[in-house]
């Protein structure tokens, strides 16, 4: 693994708001359905396959725009918005007793990309569209001017396993190619994305969306649902494949092919959106009761036949772009390491039970980069983190990429058969006893018993390590890495690197920093 350039760079990214839920039952076979939002059902196997064909049809003609909102639901500010709630006695599946239910999000306010959904059995499929029925308004005249060819803004699958007495939610598709899931009490978080077009690159960034989606009707004893997917943008279509399992860990099977309508500057395989505003490294200077703010703590990047390597994130007041060259990826992820209320004391988001999210390849992805960009906030509301794969040949117009892998909603701070030891903490600042020196204090799982560690530390860009030192921590039975550097010029980027390896032959992760000044 090389080590990590910089770039600045611009980059808007798009927040993704709280929805609504909103569903209809029906049944399975080979008759109507009575729910009258349900299209009658028309003779036809959908299969990866089926969609990848619709999809290499649809590169093949130009790139249309959606068709716009209504303005009067696209100027719906968030109050407005929130006047339309969803129908509670609405559930599509749950009035057969299936393990799954499926509701929708209403079209309006920030979410102004709408999706045609449609539900399949192995032999037949139907589409379920818009009816205002479902939810319920608080202006009446709103909902008799709601046109039936809406369709909706996203979807939402909740799961209540073998009683079906309690269904919670585990994956939501709300808008372009987003969607989040949630593990066993865990709640939204980071998000997903479909692909990340020309993200980081201070050029206009392409948001390719899922225009259509087939949700597979489960079974009663289902413990998995699949969805296929249509992606649709400017210079690209594709056929995904999601397998959705929940569990602890809320664990996504995904399969992507992807036809390129035109070349692209960048291109995001599995690319994550998270949050970050304070951390034990970052303190803010905004009044706030709450030590710690954020949906991601870090970024693991593990590599075949390589100690894997834990980046901590950190924002500043410039965006910047990390990048991590690699040949055989193991996996990444944004990752909530810190699981202890005691850091962020917020009952309302409940920042501690956010999810942590795991990518591994399914084959070989060849050689390639993650990539890692920051961008600077002043507000919690704003996601600002994004990490991604990004091989190192680019698709040309005219190609077709497939790849495959699983995506994993998780309460783990890290993957299994990870190291024993990994960062457990990061503290910066000012020491007085050694004036014109900063201090990085990292604290690392361990034991005692094993032997004090050697400390290996690496030191590149506008400073100089001038001291370094391990010790045991009794407080929190771990081991200390004491790092103070000497900034050298006005300004400038330093990469830091530190890595314990103990008596026993076993390497902690590599811990790894990036300081601006």
């Amino acid at each position: 693994m090389s080590f990590p350039s910089t770039r600045l760079s611009e980059q808007k990214f798009a927040g993704l708001a709280r929805g609504l839920r909103i569903p209809c039952a029906f049944t399975l076979g080979l008759v109507l359905c009575s729910c009258a939002s349900v299209d009658a059902m028309r003779r036809v196997e959908v299969d990866f396959e089926h969609v990848s064909e619709i999809a290499q049809d649809l590169a093949d003609e130009s790139y249309k725009e959606p068709e716009p909102l209504p303005a009067f639901l696209s100027e719906l500010d968030y109050d407005e918005y929130r006047k339309i709630r969803y129908n509670v006695n609405e559930y599509l599946w749950k009035d057969e007793g299936l393990p799954f239910t499926l509701g929708f999000f209403h079209p309006g306010f920030l979410h102004t990309d709408r999706v045609k959904v449609h539900e399949f059995t192995p032999t037949h499929e139907q589409h379920v569209r818009y009816l205002s029925a479902f939810f319920d308004f608080e202006d009446p005249a709103m909902k008799e001017a709601m046109p039936s060819s809406l369709d909706y803004a996203g979807l939402r699958l909740s799961y209540a396993g073998a009683d079906r007495s309690d269904y919670r939610e585990v994956a939501s598709f709300l808008g372009a190619s987003y969607f989040r899931g949630t593990g066993l009490d865990t709640r939204y978080g980071t998000s997903a994305r479909g692909i990340a077009v020309n993200s980081g690159l201070g050029i206009p960034e392409e948001f390719p969306r899922f225009k259509e989606v087939w949700l597979g009707k489960p079974l009663v004893d289902s413990s998995s649902v699949v969805m296929y997917a249509l992606l649709d943008g400017p210079s690209v279509t594709g056929a995904y494949e999601f397998v959705i399992r929940p569990g602890e860990s809320t664990v996504m099977d995904v399969k992507a092919r992807l036809y390129f309508r035109d070349s692209v500057e960048s291109l995001g395989i599995a690319p994550l959106t998270s949050m970050f505003w304070r951390g034990e490294n970052r303190s803010g200077e905004q009044r706030d009761y709450r030590p710690e703010v954020h949906d991601s703590d870090g970024l693991i990047v593990a590599e075949s036949d390589e100690d894997p390597l834990w980046r901590v994130v950190d924002i500043g007041d410039r965006t910047r772009l990390s990048y991590f060259s690699v040949d055989g990826l193991s996996g990444f992820g944004l990752m909530q390491r810190d699981r202890d209320f005691e850091s962020y004391q917020d009952l309302e988001a409940e920042y501690h039970k956010r999810p942590s999210v795991w990518i591994e390849p399914k084959g070989d992805w060849g050689k390639g980069f993650v990539k890692l960009i920051e961008l600077p906030t002043k507000t919690e509301f704003e996601d600002n983190v994004v990490a991604f794969w990004e091989p190192a040949v680019l698709p040309e117009k005219g190609s077709v990429l497939d790849f495959e892998y699983k995506l994993s909603w998780t309460p783990k701070s890290a993957p299994s058969q990870y190291p024993r030891s990994v960062a457990l903490s990061t503290r910066t600042g000012a020491d007085p006893s050694y004036p014109g020196t900063d201090v990085f204090v990292v604290d690392f799982s361990g034991s005692q018993e094993t032997g004090v560690p050697e400390l290996l530390s690496v030191v590149e860009g506008a400073a100089q390590l001038v001291d370094e030192h391990v010790l045991w921590n009794p407080y929190s039975k771990s081991w200390r890495v004491v790092l103070r550097l000497k900034p050298e010029g006005d300004a400038g980027v330093t990469e830091i690197r530190s890595q314990l390896m103990f008596p026993n032959g076993e390497n902690s992760e590599v811990w790894a920093y990036q300081w601006t000044r």
